[in-house]
């Protein structure tokens, strides 16, 4: 056999081989995707273990098939996170969120709203864990990227609400206050006056209140609350009598 041959031969065995790498790569992928679809669907259907074992699957199909750092990789990661966060496994949920982050914050930057997003995420599980001047840091990071990329929106209403509760968790009510105001004012602006996310801020508000010894006020936001709750009870009953 000649020099040329054994090159042509050589070239064949490479083609070859790279050719069966793009089918696995592919099949992985097709494998990866079917695992990661089946997360949030069983985590909302409250399905919330079978949903935890196809995030622990598709993180590990995407590290196998992507790398520890490609975007799908991030998906999987935020999706355990979100299951574990759910199942308040908090300290773990923490972990994939800050893995999920550092490969979001490098591909899209640290001022992306994504990035902020998932900024924001983190900081509630930092929160539930009694970490609040770390969620407090990260919470700032966050209300001035959504307020310029949304605007008067949910979103920027749930980062003042978040913040506001964060303060008043640590006892820090004056401050605690005005970021609550605001998120009530854009909840009612952009929700609606009986929306649930407006009975949680004026919840967080009339203990605001409670604290700072203004009861009247803290007693009428309390009712305003009381009766949102009362209202969207009312009306889940005829649907949940009909079976919708």
């Amino acid at each position: 056999m000649n020099g040329r041959a054994v090159i042509r031969l050589g070239a064949g065995v490479a083609g070859i081989v790279m050719s069966l790498m793009l089918q696995t790569a592919h099949a992985g992928e097709a494998e990866w995707k079917i695992l990661n679809d089946q997360v949030v669907p069983h985590l909302m259907g409250g399905a919330i273990k079978q949903a935890e074992q196809f995030a622990r699957q598709a993180v590990a199909e995407a590290e196998k098939t992507f790398g520890p750092n490609h975007r799908n990789t991030e998906s999987s990661l935020a999706h355990l996170a979100l299951v574990l966060r759910f199942q308040k496994h908090f300290e773990e949920s923490e972990k994939n969120y800050r893995r999920a982050l550092m490969i979001r914050e490098r591909a899209l930057g640290a001022a992306h709203p994504s990035t902020a997003l998932m900024v924001s995420n983190l900081a509630e599980v930092l929160q539930a864990q009694h970490k609040y001047a770390e969620a407090e840091k990260l919470q700032r990071r966050v209300l001035p990227i959504f307020e310029k990329a949304h605007g008067v929106d949910p979103k920027t209403a749930t980062a003042l609400n978040n913040l506001g509760t964060n303060l008043q968790m640590q006892e820090r009510y004056k401050e605690a206050e005005p970021y609550l105001r605001r998120a009530l004012a854009m909840k009612e602006k952009t929700l609606g006056a009986e929306h649930l996310g407006v009975a949680h801020t004026l919840t967080n508000l009339s203990e605001v209140c409670d604290a700072l010894g203004r009861k009247d006020e803290a007693a009428k936001y309390r009712a305003r609350a009381e009766a949102i709750h009362a209202q969207v009870a009312a009306e889940a009953k005829p649907a949940a009598k009909s079976g919708l």
